[in-house]
């Protein structure tokens, strides 16, 4: 595994924790402040407050045991991307899908510029 591959694994592991502790506001720390969330059946929301919103909000539905799968970790010099799949519990029933994120390193921290998710089944 590649130094880099390894850093995005370890930030996708504290998004994992601050989701699943229901930290809206710790798992939007982990987002560049000009980033763009674009998620299915919702608005494109962009910046911080934004993603913190719509963390809150599934964390609002239950969300709980959520789980993400890294499939390809590649990049160079500030820029990563990161595709994968996941799997969350909420008060409606599980949901999965998959992702694709574009990380940016911002004062020697990987933080997450853009965020792409799919939904491929749920029973929300």
């Amino acid at each position: 595994m590649s130094d880099l591959e390894q850093e995005i694994k370890n930030r996708q592991t504290e998004l994992e924790k601050q989701v699943n502790a229901g930290k809206a506001k710790g798992a939007a720390e982990l987002y560049d402040p000009d980033c763009t969330l674009i998620m299915p059946g919702r608005k494109e929301v962009k910046g911080r407050a934004g993603a913190e919103e719509v963390y809150q909000q599934f964390m609002d539905a239950g969300a709980k045991n959520g789980k993400n799968n890294t499939e390809e970790v590649n990049g160079s010099g500030d820029w990563a991307f990161e595709r994968g799949n996941y799997q969350i519990e909420l008060g409606s029933g599980p949901m999965s899908g998959g992702y694709l994120l574009v990380w940016k390193k911002i004062n020697g921290t990987w933080l997450i510029h853009n965020d792409c998710s799919t939904v491929n089944s749920s029973s929300a």
